[in-house]
């Protein structure tokens, strides 16, 4: 079986034959050795080599009954979050094996039509065990005491029960079935700072993939970003509950557009290292194709103008500060122009200015038409910052803006102001262009770089379905803020006074789901720069064509992708994405044994030989691709390849994490919540049932108070110790997830 040409494990299990005999023999041997005419003695003896010799040939049988069941039942495996593999200096991925020559071979043979009869249940087996089932889900609605649990132990889903209650995946069981020994599939720690790409269609895991790998981040102690544009209820309420499950509630933000009156606020715009990156960030949507390339210049110098005054003054930049002074840009003009003269103007400035608004009022000056319809101190301003030339650009370029007419200059920003508009529209305004001086609003405000001192943990719901165009905004804003933050932090780390002068970079592991929601031109130098700052991405999307479509160039397409060392590869529909992960593998040889029969007649007409006949087995061996794009759009759901460490190939099988809804560290205000958004977003991807010996909670929690008030949960960071939502430890030793809270 193991030794020779062929493996030859996909036929019947004729070990078990031979060890029935022995262990028959056995039994005789040992039981009546006068049967065999043997001494009790040498019975005895006889009885010992004959057991270890059915031992040694049911298991090689075993082994391929196993085999051969396994090509045709799939494998669920269902996980609580506190029974994840620990690896030292590993992440876990899931259950799985490399894939090799040999799996290429056994599912080569798999597939050929005279190994159908293995992979084909026979119709009276599957009569029985449907029959079986009904009675048994019949007799379990019986009210008898212990018979629930007895049938459904029944219908258990093992690969050797026939009548297990095993749901359907779809595609083929045979890409997993070929290897029975699965092994804890992992990641080295060192690795991820080259990010990892996971690519797979709709409702095949890639969220629940997401929840494996964040729930081990958060467990670790990292900091954590996720951003989620369409706002999946399991995946926030898995980050809290692991949050709170670690004792980290105090670092924990949720930011969602869908629920602003809970969500803590964010500028997108008020943090950055070069003042030109506000007006980057503020028009970066708006559309850069054809006549709209000049329209969005000219908003970005305005806009540029607008933000440097701004900061100039001692203000904050946000959406709602630029809206109010691009829509009017006088009260910024007037103040600006006084605070740069009564530093570097001359003396007298102020009562020349006060000279021409009174010989405007009294008609005396002859105002230039394109400022007819200005203020007289606005008049007597731009006269004055005329005659001085003063060597400060931003007022210049702020008086260069006002002396155009004002209907010209709406409409150059013309696609800006309805742009801002929809960013500061009613209580979403109010989230991405926070008031930092209103007292009243006990919404804490985070940025990047406080999150990452903090080691924070940060929720991004970004409400794409209800409004994609806020959600690209906020979205990119986001990713331009992070890129700012890494570059700071690539050139100072998080201490610029080490008494050493060491760099000291953080671990910041970045979840990004739909990541074609979000890609852009600031998405490029976070994945092929950022890893040196400490950043690790993990991205998510359904095909390599959004990815194309969103940066509107394939070349572009292709450096993003380049830059992701690990790739997993879930089920897809696209044959372009399917060869992107094929095409990455080396060929392999693949031996196939053909069977060749022939009869020759002997030519003498009375010699003693009359036909010759002649039977040979005759081996031959062919190059073929590791694996082909059928295969990767064949997987079953919770299923993938992976490339991982330098093109290591390895096939997985995602671990179902156990729904937090019903999670203990999880308010009840908080399940309501995500009950909310499952019915307005129908994101979940229930796609199997879960069923396994692995799945079992801890015990309900000792003392455990009742979780009923959300109040500002996680929105207001540093939770009191005594705070009513903090569970206390668990009687089975779960961590309290409080302890370390300050």
């Amino acid at each position: 079986m193991k030794y020779g040409v062929t493996e030859a494990m996909l036929r019947p299990p004729v070990e078990l034959y031979s060890a029935a005999t022995a262990g028959s023999i056995g039994i005789i041997a040992a039981t009546a050795p006068w049967a065999l005419m043997l001494s009790p003695g040498i019975g005895l003896a006889a009885a010992g080599v004959a057991t270890g010799f059915a031992l040694y040939r049911g298991t090689q049988g075993f082994q391929v009954l196993r085999y051969t069941v396994g090509l045709t039942k799939f494998k669920i495996t269902s996980v609580a979050p506190h029974k994840l593999p620990r690896i030292p200096e590993r992440l876990y991925m899931g259950q799985g094996f490399e894939w090799t020559q040999r799996h290429t071979q056994r599912l080569t043979d798999a597939r050929r039509p005279d190994a159908r009869d293995f992979l084909t249940p026979n119709p009276l087996g599957t009569l029985t065990a449907k029959a079986c089932r009904k009675l048994v889900k019949r007799a379990a609605r019986a009210p008898l005491p212990g018979f629930e649990r007895v049938c459904n132990a029944l219908v258990a889903p093992r690969w050797w029960n026939p009548i297990a209650d095993i749901p359907d995946l779809g595609g083929s069981p045979l890409l997993h079935g070929v290897e029975p020994d699965e092994v804890p599939v992992s990641l080295s720690q060192k690795h991820r700072v080259g990010h990892t790409l996971v690519i797979g269609t709709t409702r095949v895991g890639k969220t629940r993939l997401m929840e494996l790998l964040v729930t081990q981040d958060i467990r670790d102690g990292h900091c954590v970003i996720v951003i989620d544009p369409k706002g999946d209820a399991d995946l926030m309420m898995r980050v809290y509950a692991e949050a709170a499950r670690a004792g980290r509630l105090d670092q924990l933000y949720i930011f969602h557009l869908g629920y602003p009156d809970l969500s803590a606020r964010y500028n997108g715009i008020g943090n950055f290292a070069r003042i030109t990156e506000v007006a980057n960030r503020a028009t970066n949507a708006l559309p850069s194709g054809g006549n709209s390339a000049a329209f969005k210049e000219f908003a970005w110098r305005f806009t540029n103008l607008i933000a440097q005054a701004q900061v100039a003054l001692g203000m904050v930049p946000t959406y709602e500060l630029l809206l109010r002074d691009i829509t009017d840009i006088e009260p910024l003009f007037v103040r600006y122009s006084e605070h740069v003269l009564a530093k570097i103007g001359p003396e007298g400035w102020l009562k020349k200015i006060e000279q021409i608004e009174a010989a405007i009022q009294q008609k005396k000056y002859a105002v230039p038409r394109a400022l007819q319809d200005r203020t007289p101190r606005l008049i007597a301003l731009v006269h004055v910052l005329k005659e001085l030339q003063l060597p400060e650009p931003v007022v210049q370029g702020l008086a260069s803006a006002v002396r155009y007419e004002r209907t010209f200059f709406e409409k150059i920003v013309a696609s800006l102001g309805p742009f801002l508009e929809k960013l500061t529209t009613g209580a979403v305004g109010k989230l991405i262009s926070p008031d930092y001086f209103d007292t009243t609003d006990k919404r804490p405000i985070f940025d990047w770089m406080s999150i990452i001192r903090q080691k924070g943990i940060v929720y991004v719901g970004l409400d794409a379905l209800s409004d994609p165009v806020v959600a690209s905004a906020v979205g990119n804003s986001m990713l331009a803020d992070l890129v700012s933050v890494g570059g700071k932090l690539y050139k100072t780390g998080l201490d610029p006074h080490h008494p050493e002068g060491k760099i000291v970079l953080p671990t910041v592991d970045c979840h990004l789901d739909e990541v074609n929601e979000l890609v852009g031109p600031e998405f490029v130098p976070m994945v092929n720069k950022m890893g040196g700052s400490g950043f690790r991405i993990h991205a998510y999307t359904q095909t390599i064509p959004d990815i194309e479509a969103r940066l509107g160039d394939a070349a572009k397409a292709k450096q993003v992708l380049g830059n992701f060392n690990h790739l997993v590869m879930l089920r897809v529909k696209s044959a372009e994405t399917a060869e992107f992960f094929t095409n990455q593998l080396p060929k392999v040889d693949i031996t196939s044994l053909t069977s060749v029969s022939g009869v020759t007649d002997s030519s003498a007409d009375q010699g003693p030989v009359d036909f010759v006949s002649r039977n040979e087995d005759r081996v031959s061996t062919t190059q073929t691709e590791m694996l082909t794009p059928a295969d990767i759009m064949a997987q079953p759901q919770g299923q993938a390849f992976a490339l991982l460490e330098g093109n290591r190939l390895y096939h997985i099988r995602i671990p179902l994490p156990v729904s937090a809804k019903d999670d203990e560290f999880l308010p009840e205000s908080l399940r309501a919540i995500g009950d909310a958004m499952r019915a307005r977003y129908h994101t979940s991807e229930n796609w199997a049932s879960e069923n396994d010996w692995l799945k079992d909670m801890p015990i309900g929690l000792a003392g455990s108070p009742a979780l009923v008030d959300l109040g500002d949960f996680s929105l207001a960071p540093a939770l009191d110790a005594a705070d009513p939502l903090a569970p206390e430890a668990s009687a089975d030793g779960v961590e309290s997830a409080t302890e370390g809270v300050a």
